[in-house]
């Protein structure tokens, strides 16, 4: 296993799994209307990856492993 492909695929999967709370409708800094671009960073993306942390990590490692061990065995399929 690669753990160069583990990380690169690690993160993006984390993020993959993050977007649907950036893009959250309905967060309370939505309806406050003196919020700064600073306060509206920290609502949507620092809570966003924080969000379900546990959860999205272990779906994040466990995929990542799938992906890195497929990758590895297609590398070696090629040179033998």
């Amino acid at each position: 296993m690669n753990m160069k492909s583990f990380l690169l695929s690690f993160i993006l999967i984390y993020l993959l799994l993050s977007l649907p709370a950036f893009f959250g409708i309905g967060y309370v800094i939505d309806w406050v209307p003196e919020a700064t671009l600073g306060q509206k960073f920290n609502g949507y993306v620092i809570a966003g990856l924080g969000n379900q942390f546990l959860l999205k990590s272990l779906c994040a490692v466990i995929a990542s492993i799938v992906l890195s061990l497929l990758l590895s065995n297609r590398k070696v399929g090629k040179r033998m």
